[in-house]
């Protein structure tokens, strides 16, 4: 068999990636999407025939081609021009130990760098600002009420958008001590608890949309089909616009999915919560990601700085005598 490139990349997503590293639906759909948009590269910008590429079609210059042309012409972010390169990396690390004479293309391909980018600052409600914005949504209607249920899931929770999606009724125990079992990224799994409040809200919300079929989605779109992350995010917007109409003081900040995560991770932070906790609740396999929040908050940092600077109140050690020896001996010397 002639094996080209469009072999290896087939074998990488039917066989790689779901059998040999058990990676979930999502991660595939994400590395897919990647491979999507360099071979449209390829076929309408450098007129190859991606049907049939060959294992050299493509190497290290054509691949930092296509990561300018991502950020010139597509206008993606650098994030995302180096989520594309890592993905191709992934890509080119697995082909360059099933075929040798791919070794040098191979890794020139993983030697590419990724485009340094600015820290972004973590975009978050406040305490005041989530208590207003859940609030928001009209309860006494059906969507009113599914919308409210939502961002107080995804916020008590701190689930990530695509988490909250994918949820279905089998993953809430809603017994004495209710708790989450959220499927995160490489479908590993965490329990998050619920409070009280959240528990019955669920019960109640579970309740009025006639959610029983273990493996029904908890929230749905007005098509009856579950949500995608992209529906979550007009949810939220939507009401982050309407908050910015009524309080003109607040909401400054440019807000995603993720800042209902942030805000949560912020808030026990500021009430004392263990980084450790935080990050078994976020699902970080690290705790240096966690710790990000540490360095950004400023409530911590002034709290850090007031105690610690107690420690720095700098006491007379001389006498005032001795200063006058001490002058007197140094202006002898």
């Amino acid at each position: 068999m002639n094996k080209n490139l469009n072999y290896y990349i087939s074998k990488y997503f039917s066989e790689y990636l779901p059998l040999v590293k058990g990676v979930s639906k999502n991660t595939i759909n994400s590395y897919r999407d990647t491979f999507v948009s360099l071979l449209e590269y390829l076929n309408i910008i450098k007129k190859l025939n991606i049907n049939n590429l060959s294992l050299d079609a493509i190497n290290n210059l054509l691949i930092e081609d296509y990561l300018m042309y991502l950020e010139t012409e597509k206008k993606n972010s650098i994030s995302t021009r180096n989520q594309r390169l890592a993905v191709i990396r992934s890509f080119y690390k697995y082909l360059k130990n099933r075929e040798l004479s791919c070794l040098e293309i191979c890794s020139n391909i993983q030697l590419i760098p990724n485009k340094k980018t600015h820290n972004k600052i973590l975009s978050y409600f406040s305490t005041n600002e989530i208590e207003i914005l859940i609030n928001l949504p009209e309860t006494q209607q059906k969507n009113g009420f599914r919308d409210y249920v939502l961002l107080l899931f995804m916020y008590e929770t701190a689930c990530r958008a695509q988490e909250l999606a994918d949820l279905t009724l089998k993953q809430l125990n809603l017994n004495e001590h209710a708790y989450v079992t959220l499927i995160g990224k490489g479908n590993k799994q965490r329990n998050v608890p619920l409070t009280d409040n959240l528990k019955n809200v669920i019960l109640k919300y579970l309740n009025t949309f006639n959610i029983i079929n273990q493996d029904e989605y908890v929230f749905k779109n007005k098509t009856n089909t579950q949500f995608t992350t992209k529906g979550i995010e007009y949810i939220l917007k939507k009401y982050v616009e309407m908050a910015k109409i009524l309080y003109k003081d607040k909401f400054k900040n440019t807000y995603s999915n993720h800042s209902m995560r942030h805000s949560r991770a912020m808030h026990l932070l500021e009430s004392g919560v263990n980084l450790i906790y935080i990050r078994d609740i976020l699902g970080h396999t690290s705790i240096v990601t966690t710790e990000i929040y540490a360095k950004t908050n400023p409530i911590i940092k002034e709290r850090q700085i007031l105690e610690h600077s107690k420690q720095l109140n700098a006491t007379d050690k001389y006498s005032e005598s001795q200063k006058e020896d001490l002058l007197k001996f140094l202006q002898e010397l």
